[in-house]
């Protein structure tokens, strides 16, 4: 697969989440925050992967969806590494909403592109939206699950926060399954999902001709 010169904002978005990681370790390192250390580690692994096993994998994720990853990561680490979630009023709701926009754009050009470039799944614009609004909301309830047993980073004490993360997994869905629509609907969803739909393509033509 031939590289293609990636544009200014793809390169930021690239950067972007590299310098998140690197942040993310130097201050987990500060707070001893071991568990996080692993995670920053894990993390560089998988992106030698490829080169370890000896594959040309270059997944190419849109540039939208990789500056979203790198806000949420931010979001995430400022909050538990540094506090924010307890210090600063508001974070926890501001954090769920990007982690909500992000999975229901990723759930969006997942269901885009399986339509355009496999024949198993034909769907109507609209079905996919809607599928995409209960795919974030189900996001969402686990996610509260996680925080209410404390597994992972802030926790939820009370049913009325519940409530409020609830409702604001179901606003980011409803956003982004409107958004969505329109840029189908303009044919600017095609552009956004083309190289990586490019490559599931490619993967799936491999794929049948082993068979």
């Amino acid at each position: 697969m031939i590289k293609r010169k990636q544009s200014k904002p793809e390169l930021i978005a690239s950067y972007s989440l590299q310098a998140v990681l690197i942040a993310t370790f130097l201050i987990a390192l500060w707070k001893q925050e071991w568990i996080w250390v692993i995670g920053c580690f894990v993390a560089v692994f998988i992106g030698f992967i490829p080169s370890l096993i000896h594959k040309n994998i270059n997944i190419l994720l849109p540039w939208q969806i990789e500056l979203l990853i790198a806000t949420v990561a931010t979001l995430n680490m400022v909050g538990v590494l540094l506090n924010a979630y307890y210090i600063i009023p508001g974070f926890g709701e501001i954090t769920q909403f990007f982690t909500s926009v992000l999975v229901a754009f990723l759930a969006f050009a997942v269901i885009y592109i399986l339509h355009v470039y496999w024949d198993g799944l034909i769907m109507d614009k609209y079905a996919m939206a809607f599928v995409v609004v209960l795919g974030t909301m189900a996001s969402g309830v686990i996610l509260e699950f996680v925080k209410w047993f404390k597994l992972f980073g802030t926790t939820q004490t009370s049913v009325e926060g519940v409530l409020t993360s609830l409702f604001i997994s179901t606003l980011s869905g409803i956003l982004i399954a409107l958004i969505g629509v329109n840029l189908i609907k303009r044919g600017e969803f095609d552009e956004l999902t083309e190289d990586l739909g490019k490559q599931f393509d490619s993967i799936m033509k491999q794929r049948k001709k082993k068979k």
